[in-house]
Order: C-alpha cells, then structure tokens, then sequence
C-alpha cells in the first residue's frame, strides 16, 4: 500500500514537472502515464477496498515515471540549453545592433555637422583669415564703396577747386611776370639814359678839362 501512495505521489511530481513544460510537450506524456495508471487500476485486484498492485507490474510503472521524469528533465536541459543558445544570439544580434545604432548615430552626427559647416559656409565667408557673416561682408563691403565714392567725390571737387585755384595762381603768375617784364624793360630804357646822359656829362667834362689845360698853356689867351 505505501508504495501505491508513493507511485500516486510520483505520479503527482511527473504531472508538476511536465506542468513547467510546454503544451505540446505535457499533454501526449500526461496521458501516457495516466493511460498507464489506469490499466494499473484496472488489472489490480480488488481487496476490501483496497488495489493490490503486483510488484512487477508497480516496478514496470515506476520505471516509466523515472524514464518520463528523466525524458522530460532531458527536455528541460535542452530546452535551457537551446534557451541559452538564444539568449547569447539575441545578447550578440542586440550588440551588434547596438553597434550599427552606434554607427548610424556617428554617421548621423557628422552628417549633422556636414550640414552645420555646409549652411555656415553658405552664410559665412572668409576675408584675411577672418569669418564674416555674408550680410555683415555685403553691408561692410556697401559702406567701404559708399565711402570710397563719397571720397573719390570729394577728391573730385578737391581737384577741380585745386585746379581752378591753379589756373588763378597761374594767372596772376602771369599777370606778375608781364609786369616784371615791363618793369625789367622800363628799367634798362632808364639805365640806357642814365647811361647816355653820364656819357654826354662826362663828355662835357673832358671838353671842360682840355679847355682849362688850353687856358693854362696859353695864358694871355
């Protein structure tokens, strides 16, 4: 009898072990062992109440629970093991996953900075060295030709007042050196009198001179 109850309680562990299992696995050895358990019931003798199980007969069942019990633990090691085998695929499909996000957010980040540095030279240039904004560079560049014309006027009319004051100086110049000239010839007319009056003076006093040596020679004269 105690082993009955012991054959009912392995029969109880088989059925929580294949509990753990999957579907397809638990119903076909579930209903061997009961088929099992029900032809032991069945072709036991009946004693007040009581099944008498022939030892051979119990031996042959418990033998099936060790082999189901140890069919299904084979089962259950290669269903770790196969469990285990994923696991490590799927850790190794997610790290290269990882590694592909990883690439993808490097190609994406200097994709991102390609972009930075293409929209900053379409905004930006380059003058001596220095980086200007293009509407800083166009308005600079606006203000240096504005100036350069404002200047470029103003050189204008500089030159134009210059050469008009020119013109004046070389006129009066001019003016100057026509009457230095005429001043020029008036004084050599009066240089060229002075000079023919001294002549005819001291032409005079020549004549003088002789006549004084004459009255000297010849007194009674």
């Amino acid at each position: 009898m105690k082993a009955f109850f012991f054959s009912l309680a392995l029969v109880c562990s088989v059925t929580a072990v294949q509990a753990q299992g999957t579907p397809a696995e638990k119903a076909p050895a579930s209903n061997k062992l009961e088929r099992q358990f029900e032809n032991l019931k069945s072709s036991s003798n009946t004693w007040q109440g009581y099944k008498v199980v022939k030892i051979t007969t119990l031996e042959n069942f418990w033998k099936n629970v060790q082999q189901t019990v140890a069919e299904k633990d084979n089962k259950l090691q290669n269903f770790e093991a196969e469990a285990d085998k994923k696991l490590e695929a799927a850790r190794a499909d997610v790290a290269a996953q990882e590694k592909e996000l990883q690439v993808i957010k490097q190609n994406m980040q200097q994709r991102e900075q390609e972009i930075q540095q293409s929209m900053h030279d379409i905004t930006h240039i380059s003058v001596l060295g220095i980086d200007l904004p293009k509407q800083f560079y166009v308005l600079l560049t606006g203000g240096i030709i504005a100036a350069l014309l404002i200047a470029l006027g103003v050189m204008a009319v500089q030159h134009k007042s210059s050469k008009s004051v020119a013109l004046e100086k070389r006129k009066a110049y001019d003016e100057i050196e026509t009457e230095l000239n005429e001043h020029k010839k008036n004084a050599r007319e009066r240089e060229l009198k002075v000079k023919r009056d001294l002549q005819t003076e001291l032409n005079r006093v020549e004549e003088l001179k002789q006549q004084i040596a004459l009255l000297k020679k010849h007194p009674q004269l």
